[in-house]
């Protein structure tokens, strides 16, 4: 048994690192911040598809894709969340650069009782979660699909869709991966008002110049009249992640 959501955000990242590089093999992983985290390894599993998740809690999709390339073994997919695909480096990627390069983690790499998952706190926490989660949680707001963002919902005002150094870094990271043989898809996972609308701007630009096909379940599940709930404004809820995560699947196999 291991622990899947942990007591804490440094906790739960340093479990989703361990894990993915820990394990035997890596088919496909979803790399991102906290809104891919909301997508779990056992909600691609009930579609058939073995999914590493690296949804990594205050931290950019940058950082992800480093932890990607740590193993000898690249994965044969990448999923690439695209809701922290523009953020700047900030102080929770140093925090867990100094977490990941500690002895204790380093130590469980040999030793599985040492890794973060297998904590009995962390253990006993996600039990309770489950618990809860099965219970209906807390309760959840609605963002429908009726929402229209105004502009482009990845450009902040007066940003200019030039190209900047970040976005560099991130079509050299796509590349890189690209060119060692790696099958990569940007995932624009729903978020708030506006869910079911196509994504333009930056992210469109990226995708087309890098020949990475950028995937869009919100767009799609829009057209069923179905909708969306979301915890907290930003993060889906359990079903509603259920809802995407099956999509993301039957997109992943259609553009393979």
């Amino acid at each position: 048994m291991e622990a899947v959501l942990l007591e804490s955000n440094l906790q739960s990242n340093l479990a989703r690192i361990s894990r993915y590089l820990h394990a035997p093999k890596v088919e496909t992983v979803l790399v991102g911040s906290s809104v891919a985290g909301r997508l779990l390894p056992e909600y691609f599993r009930n579609q058939g598809m073995e999914v590493s998740n690296l949804g990594l809690d205050g931290c950019r999709t940058l950082y992800g894709l480093e932890i990607v390339q740590m193993r000898k073994d690249l994965p044969k997919l990448v999923l690439v969340d695209t809701s922290a695909l523009f953020m700047e480096a900030n102080g929770n990627e140093v925090i867990l650069r100094e977490a990941v390069a500690s002895p204790t983690f380093q130590l469980g790499g040999g030793f599985a009782p040492f890794r973060p998952e297998n904590r009995p706190l962390s253990l006993l926490y996600w039990w309770i979660k489950k618990l809860s989660d099965r219970k209906g949680g807390a309760r959840v707001h609605v963002a429908w699909k009726e929402g229209k963002p105004e502009g482009d919902p990845l450009l902040k005002e007066g940003e200019s869709i030039t190209e900047d150094s970040n976005d560099h870094a991130i079509k050299t990271a796509l590349s890189g991966l690209l060119n060692r043989g790696v099958d990569v898809r940007l995932v624009e996972i729903p978020r708030a008002e506006g869910w079911g609308h196509p994504r333009g701007g930056k992210l469109r630009k990226i995708s087309e110049e890098t020949g990475v096909p950028l995937l869009e379940p919100g767009v799609v599940i829009s057209k069923t009249m179905d909708t969306l709930h979301f915890t907290d404004g930003l993060h889906l809820d359990v079903p509603s992640a259920k809802k995407v995560a099956a999509e993301i699947t039957r997109l992943s196999r259609q553009s393979h």
